[in-house]
């Protein structure tokens, strides 16, 4: 999609479409006391235009918007008309917040169609903006429109296209591609370097687990934050296997993994001054004679061990030695985001994501970043006290303390390999991957968290 500026004024514009906020409506002579329309957010109105009409473009697309609208309400106004606007070739918007307005375009006119016979080609080739010019917003929105575009393209990728050695490979190319340094921990180093979790998950599987490793410097004097995404490219639950209606939509059990490698493509391209280190322990969680057992010991990265109470609760095996291995680096913070328990889902619902930590200043400054995203995160508590649940008779930890508060007991494991580093902890098991449309993209891969991420980094 080309994206130009332009001085016209609206009535003037030749475009194929042109979209105005509804108050407009009245200074272009565009009568809209028309039934069903009354011009709130989330209404639109398409009129053709007709001869004697005072505006030049083909047709005007009105959206309900606040004369006061902020950045995330413009975003997904455009986000929810997009859909419309790709039926239009040029495009002309007079809409306040132009980097909003591109990455509504962008993000509410995805499509993932690829595995279609015949995919759609509707798309906007050419966005004009009217109004005060503001090309740097414009540059930022098609770089953290892309890293969206990026991480839902992987989640929505069928599992056999994408076992753990080919999200390896993906994250290789992309690395590449955007200047940074890659690199990849087969099954034999993972042995040699002790990464217990990782290595006991991908046990059953025919496609061996690793573990990836993308890294952008900065400025090499505003300091470095590590990302670590759980990566199970597939989750069948291991020997304790899900059921058919759970196990569908687990292609997208990769969703941290490709959110945290997105962010770091991103935070390169924009130049941003922090450093970010993103380490994707990858596997697949499957069934064989192969399989880790429940009851069986797995040792971590940093030396603790775990017994497997439940071979459906990877996430955090392999989140473990991910942190552990980022922890290693001193890193100035760590955060982590996972598709990790159902717990979270129950609570907060479709819309929230959680989140949990060791650090105020940390878990504030996610939380805001959030906000200003239009992605809300809830803060959870590390209620200590339910440590206890966790605790084995046989080992340090067991990776299961029952069926209340499990998002709680999840990050009560994790905090256990972040070591003294400043860590967050997102649970997105709900906001990565939704069985219906939004007003910014169809069902499936959201790309929850990567706005937000992008914006906590930029924010340093």
């Amino acid at each position: 999609m080309e994206v130009s500026f332009g001085p016209h004024a609206p009535a003037e514009v030749r475009a194929d479409l042109l979209v105005l906020p509804a108050s407009a409506a009245p200074a272009l002579g565009i009568e809209i006391r028309l039934a069903g329309f009354a011009g709130r957010p989330g209404e639109e109105l398409l009129l053709p235009r007709r001869a004697g009409d005072p505006f030049q473009a083909g047709a005007v697309l009105l959206v309900g918007l606040e004369p006061d609208a902020d950045e995330r309400a413009v975003r997904r106004a455009v986000g929810h008309a997009a859909p419309r606007m790709a039926d239009f070739a040029t495009v002309a918007v007079a809409l306040p917040h132009p980097g909003a307005v591109v990455e509504g375009v962008r993000l509410g006119g995805y499509r993932f169609d690829r595995y279609k016979s015949a995919p759609e080609s509707r798309a906007v080739e050419r966005l004009l903006l009217l109004g005060p010019e503001d090309a740097e917003a414009v540059a930022r929105a098609e770089v953290v429109a892309e890293a969206v575009t990026f991480t839902r393209d992987l989640v929505n990728t069928p599992a056999a296209d994408l076992v753990p050695m080919t999200l390896a490979r993906r994250a290789v190319e992309m690395a590449e591609e955007a200047g940074l340094d890659a690199r990849v921990l087969a099954a034999g180093d993972l042995r040699e370097g002790g990464f217990g979790g990782i290595l006991g998950v991908g046990a059953a599987s025919a496609n061996p687990p690793c573990l990836i490793e993308v890294s952008y410097p900065g400025d090499g004097k505003s300091g470095v934050v590590g990302l670590a995404g759980k990566g199970i490219t597939f989750d069948a639950g291991g020997l304790g296997i899900k059921n058919l209606k759970a196990m569908s939509t687990m292609k997208s059990d990769m969703a941290g993994g490709a959110t945290m490698l997105a962010v770091v493509r991103a935070a390169a391209r924009l130049g941003l001054p922090t450093g970010v280190v993103a380490v994707v322990p990858a596997a697949e969680n499957m069934v064989s004679g192969s399989a880790t057992r429940p009851g069986d010991v797995l040792r971590h990265r940093n030396g603790i061990t775990t017994e497997v109470a439940d071979t459906d609760a990877e996430g955090r095996l392999v989140l473990a030695d991910a942190l552990a291995y980022l922890a290693e680096r001193r890193p100035d913070a760590i955060i982590d985001a996972a598709t990790l328990t159902y717990s979270v889902m129950h609570a907060l619902g479709e819309d929230i994501t959680g989140v949990l930590g060791n650090d105020r200043a940390l878990l504030g400054a996610l939380t805001a970043a959030g906000e200003a995203q239009g992605e809300p995160m809830w803060e959870m508590p590390m209620w200590r006290p339910y440590l206890e649940r966790i605790r084995s008779d046989v080992a340090d930890f067991k990776n299961d303390g029952g069926e209340h508060a499990d998002v709680i007991l999840a990050a009560l494991f994790l905090e256990n390999f972040a070591g003294d580093v400043p860590w967050a902890h997102l649970d997105f098991a709900a906001t990565a991957y939704l069985d219906r449309a939004t007003d910014l993209g169809p069902a499936g891969a959201t790309g929850a968290m990567v706005r937000t991420l992008i914006s906590y980094l930029e924010s340093r």
